[in-house]
């Protein structure tokens, strides 16, 4: 049933009320100051591990260990200053910032979580077979995650008080709680203009980043819709040791580590 006009600015204001008024959603403010710092001394970053939920840093050590951060190349990271460098202090920040907040939410919400992950991770690959410099892949992947930040807001915002919102209300508003978050913790003006943009962008030649961010998340919204997981198609190598890496193992292997395994089906396929 929709809500009456004045139902609506009361929920929209208690849904900013609780994103505005929550203690950075559990996340100590220190870390910013420290992963802001490009100077920071590495045991500051080491120490940041004792700072966030032992799941979120065994989450953020698993993503550093992966195929998917180029882990073959270097093999495993142990020091959690290693932890961080390797996936970036930024985009460390900001990963740290998503997974507080997909904490918060309740187990019907889980899709929501896999959503984000999942267009992030095909964000970056399509930037990457696009050969799209560093800084667009690490964009896109970040945009990718932080895409359904307002829905993440609403969603958070029904686990705490237990109530249904109307999809509608979501639909209509989910944007404008995501800038209030985005403002919140000072991110990046990109996320800003993404969760403003709801068109497609292009470039001269190529899609903007939300055009790529928008086409990872059609897919991955058409594979949950159609399958309630991602379902991809993809060679993968015969042993678990084997040094070949493909793309199909990319997406598993990272998706496992960071516990989403069980939302992914991967069909064996042969390589072309």
């Amino acid at each position: 049933m929709a809500y009456t006009e004045d139902e609506e600015h009361e929920l929209v204001q208690r849904i900013e009320n609780h994103i505005m008024t929550s203690e950075d959603f559990g996340i100590d403010p220190r870390i910013f100051a420290i992963l802001d710092n490009t100077d920071s001394p590495e045991l500051d970053i080491a120490g940041i591990e004792k700072m966030i939920d032992v799941n979120l840093a065994l989450r953020l050590r698993n993503m550093a260990n992966s195929v998917y951060y180029g882990m073959q190349r270097r093999g495993k990271v142990k020091n959690f200053y290693n932890v961080i460098t390797s996936i970036g202090m930024q985009p460390a920040k900001l990963f740290i910032i998503a997974m507080a907040l997909f904490s918060r939410l309740g187990s019907r919400h889980k899709l929501l979580e896999v959503e984000s992950f999942g267009t992030s991770i095909f964000a970056k690959i399509i930037a990457e077979q696009m050969e799209m410099s560093v800084g667009t892949m690490e964009r896109s992947e970040i945009g990718g995650l932080f895409l359904n930040l307002g829905k993440v807001a609403i969603g958070i915002f029904e686990t705490a008080e237990m109530v249904d919102v109307e999809p509608e209300f979501i639909e209509t508003n989910h944007r404008f709680f995501a800038l209030k978050i985005i403002e919140k913790f000072m991110l990046p003006d990109y996320l800003k203009a993404l969760v403003e943009e709801d068109r497609l962008s292009l470039q001269k030649k190529v899609f903007a980043i939300n055009g790529i961010i928008y086409l990872a998340h059609a897919l991955v919204e058409k594979m949950i819709r159609d399958h309630g997981m991602i379902t991809i198609k993809s060679p993968m190598p015969e042993a678990v040791d084997n040094l070949e890496s493909t793309i199909g193992l990319k997406i598993s292997e990272y998706l496992d580590l960071i516990g989403l395994g069980n939302y992914l089906k991967v069909v064996r396929s042969a390589a072309t």
